[in-house]
């Protein structure tokens, strides 16, 4: 079809051959089965009880790990860390918890163990969101801490434990990477992070749209906490379990947060409220 004759916005497309029998592209995640269907699904689907909303994870984990540049992402770590005195001491320590829920148990109320404890023990988890590994490279070290401090995140952070309270720490992640570690860097760790949470700002739209604005409000208040604190990633948290909230804050550098409660919103858009009750 001659181009004049296109619609003026499909104009400019250039034709490319391949040999490919499968869908191929220059993006390493559109090429990605996993991947597609993960961003596909989770923009789109409506929230339920049928399907537990991290059920796809680990999947996605292992997906995200085999398609990422690891080597580059050492590279980097590198360079970071002959100009980072405290980052190249950080991961010449490598230090991994041990930590269980009942080590918090004598806590006091309104500790950062104390509240840990009591959401912990209140949804009968443990400490361990993903099973224990001994980390090989410093992008692992680094992906296993990230993983052993989200809820240390959602604490300090000022997030609830529920579906709305986990955009406060995702943002708070994109805020405090990218405000400490080369904007190269600082994209290629929130891989995952971006996946998990960006198809929520689709869906939620589209489905209830009464929590846009909310939700846009969290996210500016996580990554404002993010991008205004210290470097949140290096700091070993398990050791002053005892500090209260505030106290703490001042202790690690969490700058601007504030403690958020996001239940009945979570309840709505989860679906296990059939209304959005007003707040009291």
């Amino acid at each position: 079809m001659n181009e004049d004759n296109l619609p003026y916005l499909m104009r400019g497309r250039k034709k490319v051959e391949t040999t490919s029998t499968a869908l191929i592209s220059s993006s390493k995640y559109l090429n990605d089965y996993r991947i597609r269907e993960w961003v596909t699904t989770q923009c789109l689907k409506r929230n339920g009880t049928d399907v537990p909303p991290t059920y796809g994870i680990p999947m996605l984990i292992e997906a995200v790990r085999e398609v990422q540049d690891q080597d580059r992402i050492e590279e980097l770590f590198k360079e970071a860390r002959r100009t980072w005195p405290e980052l190249d001491r950080w991961f010449d320590d490598r230090y991994i918890s041990t930590l269980r829920r009942d080590d918090m148990k004598s806590c006091p109320e309104g500790s950062i163990g104390g509240i840990w404890y009591k959401q912990l023990s209140g949804a009968n988890m443990e400490v361990d969101i993903i099973p224990g590994f001994e980390p090989k490279t410093s992008f692992e070290y680094f992906f296993l801490r990230g993983v052993q401090i989200h809820d240390f995140m959602h604490i300090l952070g000022g997030g609830g434990f529920d579906g709305l309270g986990e955009v406060i720490p995702a943002f708070l992640k994109y805020g405090n990477l990218f405000r400490w570690l080369s904007p190269e860097l600082a994209g290629l760790l929130n891989v995952q992070n971006t996946l998990l949470t960006i198809p929520m700002f689709m869906r939620t739209p589209l489905h209830y749209p009464e929590l846009w604005m909310r939700m846009w409000e969290l996210a500016e208040r996580g990554m404002n906490v993010g991008r205004t604190s210290d470097a949140l990633f290096l700091h070993r948290y398990e050791d002053y379990l005892d500090l209260p909230l505030a106290e703490a804050r001042v202790k690690f550098g969490v700058r601007n947060a504030e403690t958020i409660d996001t239940a009945r919103e979570s309840a709505f858009w989860s679906e296990t409220a059939p209304e959005l009750m007003a707040a009291e």
